[in-house]
C-alpha cells in the first residue's frame, strides 16, 4: 500500500494547483476552462478560507503531490456536500485517482458526517462518468444544455453517492 492521504491545502501548495487547473488535461473538463490568473487564484484560495462550507485537500502519495479534492456548497442541515476533484500530475502512478478517491469519501462519510455526496460531470468526461460509477455514484439526471463550451451547449449529469451505499475501506 502507498503512503497516501489527503491534507489541507495550503498556501504554499498554489503554484503547483494553479499549473494542474491550468493544464489542459484537467481544464477541459471543468465548467470554467479559461486559465486561472495567479492574482484571481490567490482570491479564491483566500475565499475558500473564510467559507465553511468549502474544503480543498492536496492529494499525497509517498510525499508527493498528485493531485485536489475540493468539497463544496456542504448543507450540514442536510448532510449534503458536491465534490469535485482531480489528479493534477499526468505522471502520477496509476490507480492513483481512485485512491484519493476512497480516501475522500471515507473522509466525506466519516469525518464530515455527510449523507449525500453530490457532483456534476460534464458529458463529454467519459472518464469521469465511468470513474463515479466505479465508486458507486448513481445518475440522478440529466442538466440538458447546463454549460458552454467551446461555442456549444453540453450537457451536465448529476450523480450522488449515500453514505449507506459506499463500500469503501475507512482508513
Amino acid at each position: 500500500m502507498n503512503n497516501s492521504y489527503l491534507r489541507f491545502i495550503k498556501e504554499s501548495d498554489l503554484p503547483i494547483v494553479l499549473a494542474w487547473r491550468n493544464s489542459e488535461h484537467v481544464r477541459k473538463h471543468m465548467y470554467n476552462d479559461a486559465k486561472i490568473s495567479m492574482e484571481d487564484h490567490i482570491q479564491w484560495f483566500h475565499k475558500m478560507e473564510q467559507d465553511d462550507k468549502h474544503f480543498v485537500f492536496i492529494y499525497i502519495q509517498n510525499n508527493v503531490p498528485l493531485g485536489l479534492v475540493q468539497l463544496t456548497n456542504i448543507e450540514r442541515r442536510f448532510d449534503r456536500l458536491y465534490w469535485g476533484f482531480y489528479i493534477g500530475d499526468k505522471k502520477a502512478p496509476r490507480g492513483s485517482g481512485t485512491e484519493m478517491g476512497i480516501l475522500a469519501l471515507n473522509k466525506i462519510f466519516t469525518d464530515f458526517s455527510i449523507n449525500k455526496v453530490c457532483a456534476e460531470v460534464v458529458e463529454t468526461n467519459q472518464q469521469s462518468m465511468a470513474f463515479h460509477e466505479k465508486l458507486g455514484f448513481k445518475q440522478e439526471g440529466l442538466f440538458q444544455q447546463h454549460i458552454k463550451k467551446n461555442g456549444k451547449y453540453v450537457n451536465v449529469i448529476p450523480y450522488a453517492l449515500f453514505k449507506e451505499e459506499w463500500r469503501g475501506v475507512v482508513k
